[in-house]
């Protein structure tokens, strides 16, 4: 597991977290955020953060919990 940078989709009430996607940079992430609010309806939140993941290929296996 490394420390990387994600951009997590959640949807639904509750929000469940249904994807996350990895970003070499927090401007970045924010950047695709701002494009992802525009293009979604209200039901879908982003958030960029900090996360325990554990990368393969440049791409996000799994999140831990923790």
């Amino acid at each position: 597991m490394e420390t990387v940078i994600a951009l997590l989709m959640f949807l639904g009430e509750p929000a469940v977290l249904k994807e996350h996607t990895l970003m070499p940079t927090v401007s970045k992430c924010l950047e695709k955020k701002r494009i992802a609010n525009r293009n979604s309806g209200a039901r879908v939140s982003y958030v960029c953060t900090k996360v325990k993941a554990e990368v393969k290929d440049g791409k996000i296996i799994s999140i831990s919990k923790s």
